[in-house]
């Protein structure tokens, strides 16, 4: 009799696209969920002690629980990231192989059992690379930020995208270059092609636990002279953060 987990296998290789939307929807909910439950965003606010002598003193406020911030992670993941995901890391990165072993070589290789776990390295090192260097500069860094302000409905959201990309692309880049790598790595030379969508998911919703213990450190945010601190900074209350590392 099939599991769940069977069944769940199964879909994803009949129907990447839709299981991996709702899937990924569901873990970047989760994973938001989980950063406002257990590291809420909190605030200073002057509270006034005696109005008649001017006394006040400052209270930290704990911000309540805000689904509007929930549905644009699900509506990011699932509309925007899962499909272009499922593209990339299903269908073309696969494909992709290591110029760098000729065709000779790699004939040799591909008839000795043996050396079948050398070359499926050397392929998943060069997939990487390409990974690694073109996809989070030139796609998900411009296009979280894009969707997440226009979901956020700025006022003048091309400016605010404009901004985030000049002050921050570089600095979110180096960011992901400390994390992602060494996952990938793994994700590519020992899991199925058609679960590391999973996989990375659950890996990123830990990542996004990281930085919102970093934002919610006391003295968080540009200025604060400390280095992790500094990594997170958010606009105001209703701002999705986005990374600063300098």
């Amino acid at each position: 009799m099939p599991t769940i987990f069977h069944r769940y296998n199964d879909l994803l290789k009949r129907h990447p696209f839709p299981t991996n939307m709702v899937t990924t929807g569901l873990f970047f909910g989760m994973g938001d969920i989980i950063a406002q439950t257990l590291f809420p965003h909190k605030s200073l606010e002057t509270e006034v002690v005696d109005e008649a002598n001017g006394i006040t003193r400052e209270i930290e406020v704990v911000a309540t629980y805000n689904p509007d911030r929930t549905l644009r992670a699900m509506i990011y993941g699932s509309i925007f990231f899962a499909p272009i995901s499922v593209m990339w890391h299903g269908k073309t990165l696969p494909k992709i192989k290591n110029p760098f072993v000729n065709q000779t070589k790699r004939q040799t290789w591909q008839n000795q059992p043996k050396f079948h776990k050398r070359l499926h390295f050397y392929d998943s090192v060069f997939r990487l690379g390409i990974d690694q260097l073109i996809f989070p500069a030139l796609v998900w860094i411009p296009l979280y930020n894009t969707v997440m302000v226009m979901l956020a409905r700025h006022d003048d959201p091309f400016t605010v995208v404009k901004n985030k990309l000049e002050n921050n692309w570089w600095n979110v880049l180096r960011a992901n270059w400390t994390v992602w790598p060494g996952f990938q790595l793994f994700n590519l030379y020992f899991i199925p092609v058609h679960l590391r969508i999973v996989c990375a998911n659950v890996w990123a919703t830990g990542w996004n636990a990281f930085l919102s213990f970093v934002h919610n450190a006391k003295g968080h945010g540009k200025g604060s002279g400390k280095r992790l601190e500094e990594l997170v900074d958010i606009e105001d209350e209703d701002q999705e953060f986005f990374m600063i590392y300098d």
